[in-house]
């Protein structure tokens, strides 16, 4: 079998290499061919697990048949004989012990070692195993260390509010649109599909479970299974992997090289392309300007919302009184009172009158805090800008900007993945 599935496969790999990725014309032809790959895999994969799964009955049913030489053994020699059948069946259960017999915490350790396809491919042995493996507290597990970093509380809200039908509760402006999913090749929906319990894996693995029926039950229509519930974490995780769920973020250096956009992170709602390891992130409009998306954003780009102060409203500053010089900030700033805030890293300066010397400076003791962006050339407008420590409201015009609130940056981790952004050439 395995020759005849490696030479009807070879002219599909064969079309994969010879189309052009650049042609839309080769497009369906090069889905076609790694859907053929993808579908041989799966016949060779469940062919071998079916093959094994046959021997390992056989196997069992030639322990449990009486050998025809066996002769039977006197009334007196019953005791050794059953001392003997135990330590057999000690024996056998060393060597094979079901899964399902472990202890309980064993099991559950088990679980906890398989990834999350693996994990996905367990739920489909049995009832009792998806149970066990759709529980919450293994796939929060697996959502933690994968999106743990770039989903938030307003992504969960978000993910609340879709399950239930309701208006978002992330804190966006009302009216504002939506994402919407785009239609999706064969191949993403496949792949998404792929490491999960796909519906031939599961309807090999159950069939696994029970002899063939009889030509009379197969008449007899079986009864539909329960459709997986939605309100689960493995659930909230699928949609994730499979671009089907559009979560709230924030986006570093939105539309990547462009050059009014760096050092600054922004909100967008970005969706995963798992064949990728990217994402697609979409921007609120600005102004008259309709929403824009950017594709291929890394993870090294996106970051949870720190805060939870909507894109067009002004965040209260709390640190104004404990800024010093040399301190790391980020704060609010928009072109005009019709776009949404990003934020803008910068560093707290001296002021004018300060020669810099640590010992001397008094600066932390003036009424006004020196903003620096430092990225910019010495002399440019938007180098240097001053607010006030007291009753600090938004400022600025529609020549410069408007400057809203203010965060200081405490942990080394936030300044550092700021300043892995910064550019190599100093701006004008």
């Amino acid at each position: 079998m395995l020759p005849l599935l490696l030479i009807s496969t070879l002219p599909a790999f064969t079309l994969l290499l010879a189309a052009p990725a650049t042609k839309a014309c080769c497009k369906l032809a090069r889905e076609l061919a790694l859907l053929a790959l993808l579908l041989a895999t799966e016949l060779l994969r469940h062919a071998t697990a079916a093959a094994a799964a046959a021997g390992s009955r056989e196997r069992e049913r030639g322990a449990r048949m009486p050998s025809a030489s066996s002769k039977p053994a006197p009334a007196l020699a019953s005791a050794p004989s059953a001392e003997a059948e135990t330590t057999a069946a000690a024996a056998a259960a060393a060597a094979g012990l079901p899964l399902l017999d472990l202890p309980e915490l064993a099991l559950d350790r088990v679980l906890e070692e398989l990834s999350p396809s693996s994990l996905a491919a367990m739920a489909c042995v049995c009832s009792a195993l998806r149970d066990r493996c759709s529980a919450d507290a293994l796939w929060g597990r697996h959502l933690r260390i994968k999106w743990g970093r770039v989903l938030g509380a307003a992504a969960r809200r978000e993910w609340d509010a879709e399950l239930g039908g309701t208006a978002s509760g992330s804190g966006a402006r009302a009216g504002a649109p939506r994402p919407t999913t785009r239609r999706r090749s064969w191949v993403d929906s496949l792949a998404c599909a792929w490491p999960f319990s796909s519906w031939i894996g599961c309807r090999w693995l159950l069939e696994g479970d029970h002899n063939l029926p009889s030509p009379a039950a197969e008449s007899t229509p079986a009864p539909a299974p329960a459709a997986p519930r939605t309100d689960t974490v493995a659930a909230w995780y699928r949609a994730l992997e499979c671009g089907e769920f559009w979560f709230p973020a924030q986006v570093y250096n939105r539309e990547d090289g462009h050059v009014g956009f760096v050092l600054s992170c922004y909100d967008a709602h970005l969706r995963y392309h798992q064949r990728t390891d990217t994402f697609t992130a979409r921007y609120p409009p600005h102004g008259r300007k309709a929403a824009k998306e950017e594709d291929g954003v890394k993870w090294n780009r996106v970051r949870a919302p720190p805060l939870a102060t909507p894109a067009h409203d002004l965040h209260a500053s709390d640190c104004l009184e404990e800024l010093r010089p040399g301190d790391h900030f980020e704060i609010q700033w928009r072109k005009n009172k019709d776009f949404p805030y990003g934020w803008w890293y910068g560093v707290v300066g001296h002021q004018e009158s300060c020669n810099g010397n640590e010992h001397l400076c008094r600066c932390h003791q003036d009424d006004t805090v020196v903003l620096e962006f430092q990225h910019y050339a010495p002399g440019s407008r938007w180098r240097q800008t001053t607010v006030g420590r007291k009753d600090h409201r938004e400022k600025g015009d529609e020549t410069d900007g408007f400057y809203g609130g203010i965060r200081k940056l405490h942990t080394k981790d936030e300044i550092s993945t700021w300043r892995r952004f910064w550019p190599v050439d100093v701006l004008n």
